[in-house]
Parts: C-alpha cells; sequence; structure tokens
C-alpha cells in the first residue's frame, strides 16, 4: 500500500531507511561504523579558535643581575648554608616571640617551607609543623629552631 510519507519503508511503517536500503533503527542517527563521534548535524554554534602563541617572557639576551656582583660560581659550602639556615632560625624565632600578626606569621611559614624544601628536599617536608601550630594558635612555638634540627638530623643521617 503505498504512502505519501517518505520516511514510510514497504510494510507501511515509519522506520527510516538508509541509503543502501536497510532500516536504521539499529544505529543511533549520525554515528558511523568504527568511530566513536556522534555528528547531531543540528548546525548549532560551535566555535573554533586559530592556533595561539605567546610571545617569549624574556628577551634572548636576558641575564640575572646578581646583588654580589657578577655570577655566583661554584658550590655553596656546607658552612654557608649552616650558617644560612642559623640565621634564618634566629630571625624566626625572634618575629615568631615579637609580632602576632597573621599576615607575618603566614610569611614566615611560607618563606620557611620554602628554605626547607631548597635545603632538604623531601626531610622539609617536616617544617609543615610549624604551619600546624601557628593555626592552632600556638605561635610561639615557631620560635624553636626547626631548620638547625632539620640540619642536625640530615647530618647525623650522612654520618650514620
Amino acid at each position: 500500500m503505498p504512502t505519501d510519507d517518505p520516511s514510510a519503508n514497504d510494510r507501511g511503517d515509519a522506520r527510516r531507511e538508509d541509503a543502501d536500503g536497510a532500516d536504521g533503527d539499529d544505529v543511533p542517527r549520525g554515528a558511523t561504523d568504527g568511530d566513536d563521534t556522534v555528528d547531531d548535524g543540528d548546525g548549532g554554534f560551535s566555535l573554533s579558535l586559530p592556533p595561539i602563541r605567546l610571545p617569549p617572557l624574556f628577551p634572548e639576551d636576558f641575564r640575572v643581575l646578581w646583588p654580589v656582583g657578577g655570577r655566583p660560581r661554584g658550590r655553596v659550602s656546607r658552612r654557608g648554608v649552616a650558617a644560612a639556615l642559623l640565621a634564618f632560625d634566629a630571625v624566626d624565632a625572634a618575629l615568631a616571640l615579637t609580632v602576632d600578626a597573621a599576615a607575618v606569621t603566614a610569611v614566615r611559614v611560607v618563606a620557611g617551607s620554602l628554605v626547607a624544601a631548597a635545603a632538604f628536599g623531601a626531610l622539609g617536608v617536616a617544617y609543615v609543623w610549624e604551619a600546624a601550630a601557628a593555626l592552632a594558635g600556638a605561635g610561639e612555638l615557631g620560635a624553636a629552631p626547626t631548620l638547625t634540627l632539620l640540619l642536625v638530623a640530615r647530618t647525623l643521617r650522612d654520618v650514620l
């Protein structure tokens, strides 16, 4: 029985037939064999951007100006590192005991964490206890010489 509906097949129902004659009820519209993408073909909004190139951050002849006059040469001595860590601990203790501002405590904890990570690597994670003490409201515990104790622990680890 012929119908005027172009989507109706010869059985009289409204199943869609593909160009090869097979009805396409088992295949989602727009899907292809072996391809996981589905093209809705609705012509909706799409956006594509051209490739973006960022300008270089520094010019090619960029040089760091060191405050001591020239680029540091060679390795840093162990005594120099130990002296710097002791000086940092002394300043940190003085700030912990005299200044009660939250901003100063935050700067002390962040700076100490960076110094501990740079000087001790994974062992520097132990410096986090000062942050925990500051958050718990016991900022006076920050006067403990944490970096010096980490230096002693590392020295003992190297010796033993």
